[in-house]
């Protein structure tokens, strides 16, 4: 599938961060179509200010910028357990289908690559086309966390916590050709 190219791909800038709070609440619109039991997630909150502001000091911010240099798309990631997990990957909804996750899921592969990381890692929701189905399209497959690591199970666990179903969730992995 060709996609016109039209976002270039960056680190995140300081100025970014505050503006991917919105893209985050336009990708998670969709939740509010998954059913009422996942609807809250469209209403959460986005990721904290300083929690964007502490990945990007570690470099692990990307942007997908739309002609006009604005956010259309963003992923945080962080180390975790000897792997690059990702944090979030949202894509405004205007902006979804055109290639951007994917470009996005590249940035992220190539900074794990260069920190020595064998893998990309995340937590998802199995049932979800635009979740677990998407990004096993994208090379990830499911995976237990006992096989990751204490980090990874203590993800999931907070997860739980913050009322995520653990039967819904999963674990995926990528592993990165050198």
């Amino acid at each position: 599938m060709a996609y016109t190219v039209k976002y270039a791909i960056r680190t995140a800038s300081s100025a970014d961060l505050p503006l991917l709070a919105q893209v985050e609440r336009s990708a998670a619109a969709l939740f509010a179509q998954a059913g009422p039991g996942l609807a809250w997630l469209a209403q959460g909150e986005p990721l904290p200010l300083s929690t964007l502001q502490a990945l990007q000091r570690e470099g692990g911010v990307w942007v997908a910028a739309d002609g006009h240099a604005e956010p259309a798309g963003f992923l945080a990631a962080e180390p975790l357990d000897g792997q690059l997990f990702i944090v979030e990957l949202s894509v405004a909804l205007p902006h979804q289908r055109q290639g951007v996750g994917a470009r996005l899921l590249d940035a992220a592969a190539a900074h794990a690559r260069a920190l020595g990381c064998a893998c990309l890692t995340l937590s998802t929701y199995r049932h979800l086309p635009w979740n677990a189905p998407y990004y096993a399209r994208h090379g990830f497959s499911e995976i237990g966390a006992a096989a990751l690591g204490a980090g990874h199970a203590l993800k999931l666990a907070r997860e739980a916590q913050d009322g995520h179903d653990p039967a819904l969730r999963c674990l995926m992995r990528k592993p990165l050709a050198c």
